[in-house]
């Protein structure tokens, strides 16, 4: 036997692991996009309010990676649609839906192109920190997921990091080193690569408002007949809504404009100590 030869073919083999490991490893970074792009610094989070429901029609997203990977399996372009849901309640729990289908094109010595397929069905609950903007999911029996996100009163953007051993870890042992070795050196273990999953405020289906009973008095929210501070309570926590938001309720917006603002605050405050009969 030619051991040169056998040499020879071991590395071409090698090699042509190496391209399909970064291929790979490319097409999990921009999962899910359509019309994707590629963010020119790291995205950083602002927090905010993200109970509600939040779906996804085709929805194209944004992955940042380090300047070192994306000159290595330059040129990149990337075709893909996220579709489904994520509803995040008050009492913590979060269930998803989702799916994602992207195709890759790059080149790393030679054009490569790959398809990806993911699904996210998962219940669980849920944690944010206030200062970091961290949102930590937990699922029965899975491994946490930890991700960071910007909410606004349309949009829900949750920032996920990708480290290169969650990529590479469905490799076989003996191919999983070389692919590490090969790629690392272009993602800095402090500036790894994210993406932005971008979800859209779902809208109010206009579930009925149960009518407020005659005899009710301005502001007693709870039917007791007293306007006080449980009332209160009740009116803060609608504040700032508007009858395009979810879980908007009618009865605090006491000047009828489709909106819980300061105006019916000052109406809450001139009928609070009021008793019926």
């Amino acid at each position: 036997m030619n051991w040169s030869i056998f040499g020879v073919a071991v590395k071409e083999w090698r090699l042509k692991m190496l391209i399909n490991c970064a291929l790979i490893m490319t097409a999990f970074i921009t999962f899910g996009q359509a019309d994707a792009g590629v963010l020119p610094e790291t995205p950083q989070p602002q927090g905010g309010d993200i109970v509600g429901s939040w779906v996804a029609e085709k929805v194209g997203l944004n992955a940042y990676v380090p300047a070192g990977l994306v000159q290595a399996v330059s040129p990149l372009t990337v075709e893909g649609e996220i579709n489904g849901t994520i509803t995040i309640g008050s009492d913590g729990s979060i269930q998803a839906d989702y799916t994602t289908l992207t195709n890759v094109s790059a080149v790393l010595l030679v054009p490569l192109t790959v398809a990806v397929h993911d699904t996210s069905q998962y219940t669980g609950n849920y944690t944010v920190a206030s200062d970091t903007h961290a949102l930590t999911i937990t699922r029965e029996n899975e491994d946490p997921l930890n991700y960071t996100y910007t909410a606004t009163a349309d949009s829900l953007h949750i920032i996920r990091p990708l480290l290169l051993d969650e990529l590479l870890q469905s490799l076989s042992e003996a191919v999983r080193p070389l692919a590490m070795g090969a790629l690392s050196q272009h993602v800095p273990p402090d500036d790894p690569i994210k993406i932005v999953i971008t979800f859209a405020k779902k809208k109010d289906t206009g579930t009925p408002v149960p009518p407020v009973p005659p005899t009710m008095l301005t502001g007693d929210f709870d039917g007791n007949g007293t306007v006080e501070f449980p009332d209160f309570l009740l009116f803060v926590a609608q504040f700032g809504k508007s009858s395009s938001d979810d879980g908007f309720n009618a009865r605090m917006d006491l000047d009828g404009n489709g909106a819980v603002e300061f105006p019916d605050f000052l109406l809450f405050v001139a009928a609070f100590g009021s008793k019926s009969g």
